[in-house]
C-alpha cells in the first residue's frame, strides 16, 4: 500500500512537471516575440525624432 501510494505522485509530478515544460517553451517563445515587438516599437518612436 505505502509503495503504491508513494508511486503514483511521483508519476504525476514528472508528468506535470513535462507539462509545464512545454508550456513554458511556448509562453517564453510568444515572450520573446511580444517583447521583440516593444522594443521595436519603443525604440522607432525615440529614434524618429532625431531625424
Amino acid at each position: 500500500m505505502e509503495i503504491i501510494n508513494m508511486k503514483r505522485p511521483l508519476k504525476s509530478n514528472q508528468r506535470r512537471k513535462q507539462l509545464n515544460r512545454q508550456h513554458h517553451k511556448m509562453i517564453s517563445r510568444r515572450q520573446s516575440h511580444f517583447n521583440q515587438a516593444i522594443t521595436e516599437l519603443h525604440e522607432s518612436p525615440v529614434s524618429n525624432p532625431a531625424n
